[in-house]
């Protein structure tokens, strides 16, 4: 079964950072997908870490700005329900 996620960076030697749903509790965390020839391993680390490694990277403002764009995308449609919930 296959994870839900969401890329939201990719650095210019092909190494991906998503936002993955992990686990019957649907946990979120960032998975690193580092480039075919460097041979590494994906990994996964939870976002509280995954900001306090490297704040101010590339990276770490991609994620900052996917989640104030789903924060966003969130209250606007709690706002267009009817009885705002």
């Amino acid at each position: 079964m296959s994870n839900p996620s969401r890329a939201f960076y990719t650095s210019s030697n092909g190494d991906r950072w998503l936002v993955v749903k992990v686990g019957e509790r649907d946990e979120i965390f960032v998975r690193h997908e580092p480039n075919r020839a460097s041979g590494g391993q994906p990994s996964e680390v939870d976002i509280e870490t995954f900001l306090a490694r490297g704040p101010g990277s590339p990276e770490g403002e991609a994620l900052i700005d996917l989640l104030d764009q789903l924060r966003t995308e969130q209250d606007r449609a709690s706002m267009e329900k009817p009885d705002g919930r």
